[in-house]
C-alpha cells in the first residue's frame, strides 16, 4: 500500500462510532473494499515517547472508491502544519508503504 496521511481537525465517516479531533488519517482501497487508517496526534506522540507500536484505528468504508463516505472532515490549515508534524506525515507513510511497524485495531 501507499500512505498518503493527511491532518484533520474532525474527521467521521458513516461507519465511525465517534467524531475524531486532531488526527492523521488515510483510506486505502482494495478491489473489493476500502478502509480508514486513523490515529490522533496526542496518541501518536504518547506511543512514540514510550517506544510503542503505533497502532491505528481501522474503520471500514462503505464504498470500494471514493470518498462519499466521509460525513466529517475538516483538514489541518497546511500553513500551520510544523516541520515535525511534516516529518510524522513521513513517518506514517513510511511504514504503510514497508507495511512493518504498526498495527490496527477495530473501532469499538
Amino acid at each position: 500500500m501507499i500512505g498518503n496521511f493527511r491532518l484533520a481537525n474532525k474527521f467521521a465517516t458513516v461507519n465511525s462510532k465517534y467524531v475524531y479531533e486532531n488526527v492523521y488519517f488515510d483510506r486505502f482501497n482494495s478491489i473489493f473494499k476500502g478502509f480508514y487508517l486513523v490515529v490522533g496526534k496526542q496518541q501518536l506522540d504518547e506511543m512514540i515517547q514510550n517506544n510503542q507500536v503505533i497502532t491505528f484505528t481501522k474503520i471500514p468504508s462503505t464504498e470500494r472508491f471514493g470518498s462519499q463516505d466521509i460525513t466529517q472532515l475538516e483538514f489541518f490549515d497546511p500553513t500551520l502544519v510544523t516541520p515535525d508534524e511534516k516529518k510524522i506525515i513521513h513517518m506514517l507513510n513510511a511504514l504503510i508503504n514497508t507495511g512493518t511497524g504498526y498495527g490496527t485495531v477495530t473501532e469499538i
